[in-house]
């Protein structure tokens, strides 16, 4: 199949969503997380899911508002709302991370002021879970990180992978009735 030439429009188009996930990875987790424990402020850590959540769901909403108008021209779109898509594929990892790493956390508070009358003991079982599921936010952070740069990378080539030409295949609309 032959690659269609891709302007410098479309391409930086394509890049805004893995930018703006990238963004969101490192200043909203990395930096806001160094500065509220610089800062002694650990009892402020919910603003950062809130904070990250917001972006995702501002990005939702305009992947969707792209969607309805690719409905009306394919061709001139079908690039930018597929990385559009692969981004927000990107923010569904993360989200399902939140809920995993939430649960981890609840269970952990749960469990720790449960089992003993001792808060030094309590406060040493919610350091174990606040880890596990810090950690393993970090992990998913760091991968989604990685896949977003490639992303990146790609659109700069203005290469169209696998992944993207399945995302077209699923935008296309149907010709059964």
């Amino acid at each position: 199949m032959s690659q269609p030439e891709l302007d410098y429009n479309q391409k930086r188009q394509a890049r805004t969503p893995h930018n703006i996930f990238n963004m969101n990875v490192i200043l909203v987790h990395l930096f806001a997380v160094v500065i509220l424990f610089e800062l002694n402020l650990i009892h402020w850590f919910w603003v950062i899911p809130i904070t990250s959540l917001s972006i995702m769901l501002l990005q939702y909403f305009y992947w969707k508002s792209l969607l309805i108008k690719l409905k009306s021209d394919l061709d001139g779109y079908w690039y930018v709302a597929a990385n559009w898509s692969l981004a927000i594929r990107h923010n569904r990892i993360v989200f399902i991370s939140y809920l995993i790493c939430g649960s981890i956390f609840l269970i952990g508070y749960t469990i720790s002021n449960s089992m003993t009358s001792d808060p030094n003991m309590s406060n040493i079982g919610m350091m174990i879970f606040l880890y596990l599921s810090g950690n393993l936010m970090l992990l998913t952070l760091v991968i989604t990180f990685v896949l977003s740069s490639g992303a990146i990378w790609h659109t700069n080539k203005g290469e169209i992978t696998r992944v993207l030409e399945k995302i077209k295949a699923g935008l296309e609309p149907s010709s059964d009735i």
